[in-house]
């Protein structure tokens, strides 16, 4: 299960791993970044997901792999914590265009100067049911549950995906009703 603290303990390790200080985090350990009391099923995962925030295509690659390398899953540092990090790309996520608007920057005093960029809830929402994973899903009904994220904002959200990436509006439409109906 996931806590801020080790959201921090991530970032901090990231850092000194790669030499950068400034990442994008998403995927559903995003919202300890927003939140302070998260629900359970909201908290259900042993990773983070980032990359290296402005920075050229190569450089977020390699940043990547040494995330990858020094924090990943079966890595030394997950064997230790039992949590990991996965070095990921800007692309791993199907955000709106906008999103970076709305995004809020994360730091505390135990990430040692490193900080987060990280996307609003609404738009991890986004990804997430652009991503139609069951585990997705879940995390969905939890937030909506919770009153942290708002359907009528991801549908407005939803015509400012990037289409050549995105499922249909449609497709998207008809995930969100399943996931209200939960």
């Amino acid at each position: 299960m996931m806590e801020v603290n080790k959201v921090d303990h991530i970032l901090r390790a990231a850092g000194a791993a790669t030499g950068q200080t400034r990442f994008v985090l998403i995927g559903s350990a995003a919202i300890f970044a927003w939140k302070t009391i998260v629900p359970a099923d909201m908290a259900m995962t042993r990773e983070v997901d980032l990359f290296a925030y402005e920075v050229d295509a190569a450089t977020a690659e390699s940043v990547a792999f040494e995330i990858d390398g020094s924090l990943g899953q079966a890595s030394r540092f997950d064997e230790t914590y039992g949590y990991y990090c996965d070095g990921v790309g800007p692309d791993t996520a199907i955000l709106p265009t906008d999103w970076e608007a709305r995004a809020k920057e994360y730091s505390s005093p135990a990430t040692e100067g490193v900080t987060a960029i990280v996307p609003h809830p609404d738009d991890i929402a986004l990804a997430k049911l652009c991503a139609g994973r069951e585990k997705d899903y879940s995390w969905l009904v939890a937030a909506i549950r919770g009153g942290i994220i708002e359907s009528l904002r991801m549908r407005e959200r939803m015509d400012r995906l990037p289409a050549s990436r995105a499922p249909d509006r449609e497709t998207l439409e008809a995930r969100l009703d399943s996931v209200v109906r939960r």
